[in-house]
């Protein structure tokens, strides 16, 4: 454990050699922090992740290559003798001392920020769910996010949003799990937001989902075994994953808040126990997320199964200042628009069937992906697995603001010829049955009896009445 300084510390000179240093290495993108605590040798940072181990007591300055990036990605920490300030050694690596360093950690030297960006917003409207015959798909989901920042936690509402608004999955069939269980993240400072968290910036309105557990290892393969005791053989799962991950050895790991990473066969062997089901759609954003495609595949029941990660097991994948670039393509072709509800052209329904599969959000993620160093990868287990999709949507209707005044019925367009075709098919099939004719008959003569109840009251009292005499 770390102790504090005396005032006989050297920080200054300490800083002034850390910027030294890195600009010898051309590290024109790296920020600089400091912990003005002396290190014991032989104390280990990241135990299990990185084992950076100590060299004797030091002044530890951590230099972040890449902070741009999710974790993990190229950084280094610079050990000084707390002393006289000299460098005594240098040791690269793929983890931060800890995912909330900057509660200790100050920052120093900053080369690289992360800007915010705006869209023009425009309201949105959703035709009825009457006039989309088709009902919610039997799809679950679970939404993982462990040592969160600000965009993960966006992605992943992002996602529940057009689950539950756009596709009509149950809210009851969602799992979240994400940070130590509440909507808090850690900054771009890498220290946690207090509560209470601001709105969604999508379209500046409160977080929609809730936050159904912390997002360890334990948390998510409970998640996956709870799932798997409710799917029957004609459901299906979506797994998407977030936040940062590892490599240990060539293995990749996905990273923890709090505990044991998840390695690729302990995901593995927790598919491995689910029951047959129809299909299952993945979606994973963190480094070295391409570790993980084959075991999945090799693992899955499900009779079509597809893949989809935002780099391959060797590379950091980028990160953005309000979403992850690969997550937010994916999911933008899954919702036919933007965050903030503006339209995308061209959208990503290629074949014109009006789904978005799972290799036609990949196919349009890998196209928009903005991250200069992510390469998405996929594989499905057969041509099932790329044509599974989410089902039919309620298709928003973006309304531009000179429009925005108008009443719904000038602005919602006439449905499309085929689905009128369905609507007339159902009314017909409707109208045939048995029950729905006896609804009919019921409330005809419902009507008839309040008719015939008015015309007694009518002549009761005209009999009542006196006759006038002129």
């Amino acid at each position: 454990m770390p102790i504090k300084h005396s005032a006989a510390v050297p920080l200054n000179i300490i800083r002034q050699r850390a910027r030294i240093r890195a600009a010898s290495y051309g590290g024109t993108a790296t920020n600089l922090y400091v912990h003005d605590a002396i290190y014991r040798g032989g104390d280990v940072l990241q135990p299990k992740r990185g084992d950076i181990v100590v060299p004797r007591d030091s002044i530890i300055v951590f230099a972040d290559d890449e902070p741009t990036k999710n974790w993990g990605h190229r950084c280094r920490y610079l050990f000084h003798d707390p002393k006289t300030g000299e460098l005594i050694q240098e040791l690269p690596a793929l983890l931060p001392p800890t995912f909330d360093f900057g509660a200790r950690f100050e920052l120093f030297h900053q080369a690289s920020t992360v800007s915010a960006v705006s869209r023009s917003q425009y309201p949105l409207l959703y035709l009825p769910p009457w006039l989309y015959l088709e009902s919610a798909s039997s799809w679950y989901a679970i939404l993982y996010s462990g040592a969160s920042m600000n965009r993960h936690v966006n992605d992943i509402e992002f996602l529940y949003r057009i689950l539950v608004n756009l596709y009509r999955v149950p809210a009851a069939n969602i799992t979240v799990l994400s940070f130590d269980g509440t909507l808090d993240y850690n900054d771009a400072s890498w220290q946690k937001v207090p509560p209470p968290v601001g709105n969604w910036p999508g379209d500046n309105t409160p977080y929609q989902m809730k936050i159904n557990g912390s997002g360890t290892k334990e948390e998510l393969l409970a998640a996956i075994a709870a799932v798997g005791e409710k799917m029957g053989p004609n459901d299906n799962l979506f797994l998407h994953t977030n936040n940062h991950g590892n490599t240990v050895n060539g293995v990749s790991t996905l990273i923890s808040y709090s505990g044991d990473d998840t390695t690729q066969s302990d995901l593995a062997d927790a598919i491995k126990a689910l029951p047959k089901f129809a299909s299952f759609m993945v979606m994973m954003e963190q480094c070295f997320s391409g570790g993980f495609i084959q075991p999945i595949i090799n693992a899955s029941p499900a009779s079509c199964t597809s893949v989809a990660t935002a780099v391959d097991a060797n590379t950091s994948s980028d990160g953005g200042p309000q979403y992850d670039p690969f997550a937010l393509a994916w999911i933008t072709a899954m919702a036919w628009a933007n965050p903030d509800g503006s339209s995308i052209s061209p959208n990503a329904d290629t074949n014109v069937d009006d789904r978005i599969s799972a290799a036609e959000a990949f196919v349009y993620g890998k196209a928009n992906d903005t991250g200069p160093d992510d390469n998405p990868q996929y594989a499905e287990n057969a041509p099932c697995g790329g044509a599974a999709n989410f089902g039919g949507v309620r298709r928003p209707i973006f309304i531009p603001p000179l429009y925005r005044y108008l009443f719904p019925w000038q602005i919602l367009p006439d449905p499309p010829p085929e689905q009128v075709e369905k609507f007339v098919i159902q009314l017909a099939k409707q109208l045939k049955s048995r029950s729905f004719r006896q609804v009919i008959a019921d409330s005809i003569e419902d009507e008839r009896n309040s008719l015939t109840k008015v015309v007694r009251t009518a002549l009761s009292k005209g009999k009542a009445r006196k006759p006038s005499h002129r």
